[in-house]
């Protein structure tokens, strides 16, 4: 334990130790206390053998000053800073060396001691019981993803930012899905047609696109001959650009939008909930479309403060390539084709890790036991590769299951000229 002051001083902290130090309880700190544990793991949908093996090693750490207080500095960082950036957590110094087994329940209870402060602010909001439990879930999922990987219980340290979305107000989850209120962050453009439900997607400008309209390089594209760069262009007149396509990929003929007839509907920076779809049980398509609309209901009842025009998503699960290995009826390509989808950089591997469980490339030793496993490994062992991609829904279409984007469309019918 004489290495904990090494540590601290290897870790970039943006609040003075001082402070930290002066502020530190002299009694046992409340979140080592088991019942307080107890509390917050019973909240988070713990199952009662790792509520006592949490409580165990709280007692363990309770009886090392340094790593007590080491624990409530790292505590004090993610709950009460508001300055510092939690995506620095990674770059925090692994305690594997110092606590063996023991580090992954560290983490985890650095994630536990932000549920009290959680809760205080989610009292303010008078968010839901439900909601609490349903959201504060996730860290079960991770903690048993953990418990996989390491056959104990704990939190890898990568994990915590993401939790502490949760922990922040940031982020709800609504039955199957999460949501959390954010700018409008990817490089397109929606714009409606005025007095109608029509939708058009056009990519920002300077937006690099291979031959088969993806995101160059979102799929280990390196052939420059086939690339080719987006345009967008706006005047008195009219919008003119690079047309997105609803099923997710770009046209290199450009789309001329008129004033007289169409508006634009969302841009970079409007404020939309991005969907996050968490692990731990069938993504069912009925489940999908009711959580949107208790999102409808649940941000404007408790967060009137937080307007928002859309939905947004990107992940590993919006790879069109699915709804060619898949069959039309799958949870995934259902749900995919709910959505106006679009490109998005990826690496050559997205989602492989989801898929199997595993980084190894030993493609010959992976199983083959799902229609999604048999042609990812059929792709990649034929030379393809994999991506993620973006799906985008403005609040207004919300119509589950009819496709509201996506149905009736052909690319010849798309393609022509919108006036």
């Amino acid at each position: 334990m004489n290495d904990v002051p090494k540590i601290l001083g290897k870790v970039p902290f943006d609040i003075q130790r001082e402070v930290a130090q002066k502020e530190m309880p002299n009694e046992e700190l409340p979140f080592l206390r088991p019942t307080m544990i107890k509390e917050n793991c019973e909240l988070a949908g713990f199952e009662p053998e790792a509520i006592s093996y949490v409580q165990s090693v709280a007692s363990q750490i309770s009886t090392v000053p340094d790593l007590k207080y080491l624990l409530w500095y790292c505590h004090c960082l993610l709950c009460h800073s508001s300055s510092y950036s939690r995506g620095d957590v990674c770059n925090w110094v692994p305690l594997t060396n110092l606590l063996g087994e023991l580090a992954g329940a560290f983490y985890l209870l650095v994630t536990l001691s932000g549920i009290p402060e959680a809760k205080k602010f989610h009292q303010i909001r008078r968010i839901p019981a439900k909601v609490l439990q349903e959201t504060y879930s996730d860290t079960w999922i991770w903690v048993n993803d953990y418990k996989d990987k390491h056959n104990t219980w704990g939190i890898d340290l990568n994990i915590i930012p993401w939790l502490f979305n949760h922990l922040s107000g940031e982020l709800y989850r609504l039955g199957r899905l999460q949501f959390v209120p954010r700018p409008f962050g990817q490089k397109i453009r929606v714009f409606r047609k005025r007095k109608k439900r029509e939708v058009v997607v056009l990519s920002e400008g300077n937006v690099k696109f291979s031959g088969d309209g993806q995101i160059s390089g979102a799929r280990g594209e390196h052939n420059q001959g086939n690339n080719w760069t987006s345009r967008l262009f706006f005047d008195s007149e009219g919008v003119v650009g690079t047309p997105i396509y609803p099923t997710g990929r770009a046209w290199a003929k450009e789309t001329c939008l008129a004033w007289k007839s169409w508006r634009q509907a969302l841009a970079p920076g409007d404020p939309v909930l991005e969907i996050h779809i968490p692990a731990g049980s069938p993504m069912d398509f009925d489940a999908c479309g009711d959580s949107l609309l208790q999102a409808l209901d649940f941000f404007p009842r408790y967060f009137p403060d937080r307007p928002f025009l859309g939905f947004c998503c990107t992940s590993w699960l919006l790879n069109t390539q699915y709804q060619n290995w898949l069959p039309p009826d799958s949870n995934i390509v259902r749900f995919q084709r709910e959505f106006y989808l679009f490109p998005i950089y990826s690496n050559e591997r997205s989602g492989f890790n989801r898929i199997f469980g595993t980084s190894s490339q030993n493609f010959s030793k992976l199983p083959r036991d799902t229609r999604l496993r048999r042609a990812v490994l059929d792709c990649l062992e034929s030379g393809g590769h994999l991506r993620s991609g973006g799906a985008l829904l403005l609040a207004k279409d919300l119509d589950w299951g009819n496709q509201i984007y996506q149905k009736g469309l052909s690319n010849s019918e798309w393609s022509q000229s919108k006036e």
